[in-house]
């Protein structure tokens, strides 16, 4: 299984009023933090960026791939990646997780391929698969951008971006997605930061800044 990956990190942090790509967690820049986990699980890593490469995210010496549908959302950055590089699969994660471990990364791709041995085992099982799949939080939300991808849903991507259909779990709604709990996952019980805690205000980064994790 061929695995690339994606850093989304193209959002205008309106709410936070700052880069929160770049805001630290531990000393530590969120952006940096996740980069390193998709790298130990991914191979090459992108950053999807928005509208035109950042010079301020040099520093990771990873390339950056520009949204060839400028202000259409994370499914311009999911696009953006996938075309950017040649995989069977693609694996998401955005700059705003801080938390988003390697290991929980892991824990997505093994989701995966248990159900694929699954399928294998049930020689009735019809289709073929799942071609996303998507961590759901303890509280019940999915969270899409931290997922796992087929090179397959590039076509009816690109669709969606032309035809002006930008809502990530209505695109998801056309597809057989696989929904892996947080709950399922052995972090989950060490009680630390959710792997899918987000960040987005000045609040949040204050209550979380000096997590050493």
């Amino acid at each position: 299984m061929h695995i690339a990956g994606i850093l989304i990190a193209g959002g205008r942090s309106r709410r936070m009023g700052a880069d929160k790509s770049l805001l630290e967690f531990g000393g530590i820049p969120a952006i940096a933090r996740v980069a390193a986990a998709l790298g130990e699980v991914a191979e090459p890593v992108t950053i999807a960026c928005g509208p035109e490469e950042r010079e301020g995210y040099r520093f990771l010496g990873l390339p950056q791939a520009v949204d060839r549908f400028p202000g259409c959302g994370p499914l311009a950055g999911l696009h953006a990646g996938m075309t950017a590089s040649d995989a069977e699969w693609y694996l998401t994660a955005p700059c705003d997780l801080p938390f988003a471990s390697a290991a929980f990364m892991r824990y997505i791709v093994d989701a995966l391929k248990r159900d694929e041995e699954r399928m294998d085992a049930d020689s009735a099982e019809q289709g073929s698969g799942p071609l996303v799949v998507v961590p759901v939080s303890q509280s019940g939300k999915a969270q899409p951008l931290l997922g796992l991808y087929h090179k397959d849903t590039l076509p009816g991507l690109e669709n969606a971006l032309l035809h002006g259909r930008l809502k990530v779990m209505e695109w998801l709604g056309s597809l057989e997605v696989l929904y892996v709990p947080e709950a399922g996952f052995a972090g989950a019980l060490d009680g630390g930061p959710s792997p899918l805690l987000n960040i987005n205000t000045p609040e949040d980064y204050r209550e979380t800044a000096e997590w050493r994790v």
